[in-house]
């Protein structure tokens, strides 16, 4: 299929109509249908079926458009790809993080990596951790920083830093007086429970069940910094891993280790797993740097 093809079909398939696909491709009705008989002709079967008005792909088709979506994501991503090299032909790297880790770290980070690389480009965006690795793959972005569940096994020259899950709590708070602070020492309803990604919520979960067990009462965010703020103003309690208050304004804060311990790491991530750029290795070296100095 050309390009163009590739457009049409998938755009018929995910609106379901050739009225729809015209209109969000900005061709006429005919042409669509057009490009689709050819289509047709090429493969030598039936892309669609009409039921109930709709554009229903065949059992052929669906498969094609695993495939033809795949294709057209790449040929996309090579485009920008091509884009950037023109806009930007001495280079450009593009990093995303956590929300934490791009509020706190990131901005320091591009600060020292443009000492090494003063000409290059830098876009430094946030994400969610738990869409970090598919924007990464999908090409948005050359380099990300995931939180991970556990530490990593033996050597890995992308692994970042490791460390624990902590209680952050007010220094006035009476568990502030402790070393450590345990499930069972903190009252539900004093909880700020942390909702932003699955895989951290299964880990603490699998742990203490009674943290998937939240009270109606309870305070809820998808947002460590908003979790560390409302236990500024409320003297609550809640569990972050401790990548998120490294470069954190902690006045008035304590920080516990919270049992029993939750291993966590920050892991760096390149499209294709494993080969990096010059600028992406030294962009992850100065982020370990950065967590060294201001680790708790």
């Amino acid at each position: 299929m050309t390009p163009k093809q590739l457009e049409v079909f998938i755009s018929v398939v995910q609106l379901g109509s050739v009225t729809a696909a015209a209109q969000q491709l900005a061709m006429s009705q005919p042409s669509v249908s057009k490009v689709l008989s050819l289509i047709e002709q090429q493969m030598g079967f039936n892309l669609f079926e009409r039921l109930k008005g709709k554009m229903q792909p065949t059992p052929e088709a669906n498969e094609l458009y695993k495939e033809a979506l795949r294709v057209y994501l790449d040929r996309l991503r090579f485009d920008r790809f091509v884009d950037h090299i023109r806009q930007y032909r001495v280079g450009q790297l593009r990093v995303c993080a956590t929300p934490a880790l791009a509020l706190n770290l990131l901005p320091r980070a591009v600060a020292r990596f443009r000492q090494t690389f003063p000409d290059y480009g830098v876009v430094a965006d946030m994400c969610l951790n738990n869409e970090i690795e598919e924007a990464v793959e999908g090409g948005r972005y050359d380099l990300g920083f995931v939180v991970k569940p556990g530490g990593e096994q033996g050597e890995n020259r992308f692994m970042v830093s490791e460390g624990e899950m902590v209680c952050v709590l007010s220094e006035q708070h009476l568990l502030a007086k402790q070393t450590e602070v345990c499930w069972h020492d903190i009252e539900p309803r004093e909880l700020v429970f942390i909702t932003t990604d699955a895989r951290l919520v299964a880990m603490i979960g699998d742990v203490v069940p009674e943290f998937r067990q939240r009270q109606v009462a309870a305070i809820e965010t998808n947002r460590y910094s908003m979790a560390i703020n409302m236990v500024r103003y409320n003297n609550g309690v809640t569990i972050v891993d401790r990548f998120s208050i490294q470069g954190c304004d902690m006045t008035g804060l304590a920080v516990r280790p919270f049992k029993p311990a939750l291993k966590v790491s920050v892991v760096a991530v390149s499209e294709g797993h494993g080969v990096m750029s010059q600028p992406g290795e030294e962009f992850v070296r100065v982020m370990k740097e950065l967590m060294r100095e201001t680790a708790f």
